[in-house]
């Protein structure tokens, strides 16, 4: 071959390369892949993979005819909002226009002013915190902080708790700006709020604000935040010789807990929120029980708690895509709007349809009710009487 065919070949190579990148859809995601909230983050982005994969081995997607592979574009939040704010920014440089997560109620304030301004539309699958929805660009199919506080109120209602103490985490925008109106519905219940106090994640000395709470010996002892400190607090608090209910509000793997306190110390603790991967596949549900083993096989190891969710992102965003027949951000937002469940089958999460059948309500926000679980053994399980003790 000639160095003149030489060079026409290359450039037909190039050319063939940047036809076959324009035939992607890029999806970019924003999660904690490294950090301290990590173990929540990288299982969040390895389900969203693992969805594309699984899309793009069945065809791909069909757009008004033309068919697209799906090219999953990664943003590491590192849980902070100054990482995500970076991560958003770089993702929207590059040319992503479709946006899954973040996971932090205390990154994702930071960037929906951002969005909101933005050709982009946005699918949020962690964080829980109000006002990131608004159902024209920015959605959730993950519960809102409310959803989670609901649970948590009916169980110490349920339970006639005459006093609990309040430890949260004050970086959790979500748990933060609902701690007002969580006491409140305490106090009117009459379950009597006697402490509140404050961490932050990455702490693991509460000696100072256990002690207090210790002081005070309420019937139950509410941790709100994430379980590497809610592992220490609990710990902590039962050497002080605490011997009342512990009870959680929080996304919490075993493995993760597990590094932090022994499960004799955590038999009987309670958590108050939506249903997780593991409690579905606890529950049999088909779908979760594919996943899983799909996910296990790609990468060695069980999916996160919240991989069901971001799981399920991919496929609303896929679907949208689909039914939409496009890739503009506006027709995406139009056609996610408008989904029903029945149009996203592989949906694992059982969400609660609208009243007139819609996944979305006209903010954006899906409808997933909390529920209560009770550490036994090494894990959590369903608690079918919330009075029970």
């Amino acid at each position: 071959m000639t160095r003149k065919h030489l060079l026409a070949a290359a450039v037909a190579a190039a050319i063939a390369g940047q036809a076959g990148a324009a035939e992607t859809v890029r999806i970019g995601e924003l999660h904690p892949i490294t950090g301290p909230a990590s173990y929540y983050g990288l299982p969040e982005s390895q389900a969203i993979r693992l969805a594309a994969e699984q899309i793009n081995a069945a065809g791909g997607l069909d757009i008004g005819g033309e068919t697209r592979m799906i090219e999953i574009v990664s943003g590491d939040t590192q849980a902070s909002p100054t990482g995500g704010v970076a991560a958003l920014r770089k993702l929207m440089a590059d040319g992503v226009q479709i946006i899954i997560g973040p996971l932090s109620s205390g990154v994702a304030p930071a960037l929906t002013p951002i969005i909101a301004s933005a050709d982009v539309v946005q699918i949020v699958d962690g964080s829980i915190a109000e006002g990131l929805t608004d159902g024209r660009r920015m959605f959730r199919n993950q519960a809102t902080v409310g959803d989670y506080n609901l649970a948590l109120e009916r169980l110490a209602k349920a339970r006639g708790y005459d006093s609990v103490a309040i430890m949260t985490d004050r970086f959790h925008a979500g748990f933060m700006e609902s701690q007002d109106d969580l006491t409140a519905v305490f106090s009117e219940q009459g379950n009597a709020v006697v402490a509140e106090e404050y961490y932050k994640l990455g702490d693991t000395d509460f000696s100072g604000q256990l002690t207090t709470i210790a002081g005070a010996d309420p019937d139950a002892l509410i941790v709100r935040g994430y379980p590497s400190e809610g592992a220490l607090i609990t710990r902590q608090v039962r050497d002080l010789g605490y011997e009342g209910q512990i009870v959680w509000e929080m996304v919490s793997p075993p493995s993760t807990v597990m590094k932090n306190i022994d499960a004799a110390t955590m038999e009987g603790v309670l958590n108050a929120i939506p249903p997780t991967t593991e409690d579905y596949l606890n529950l049999g549900n088909p779908r979760a029980i594919a996943m899983a083993e799909a996910y296990e096989a790609t990468y060695g190891s069980v999916p996160g708690e919240l991989a069901a969710l971001s799981f399920d992102a991919l496929h609303i965003v896929a679907a949208a895509i689909e039914k939409a027949g496009s890739i503009e951000p506006a027709d995406i937002a139009g056609a996610m709007a408008t989904l029903t469940a029945a149009e996203v089958p592989a949906l694992i999460n059982t969400y609660g349809a609208q009243e007139d059948g819609r996944l979305f309500d006209e903010t954006g926000q899906v409808s997933l009710p909390g529920a209560v679980s009770v550490w036994q053994g090494e894990g959590w399980v369903p608690l079918t009487d919330l009075a029970a003790d």
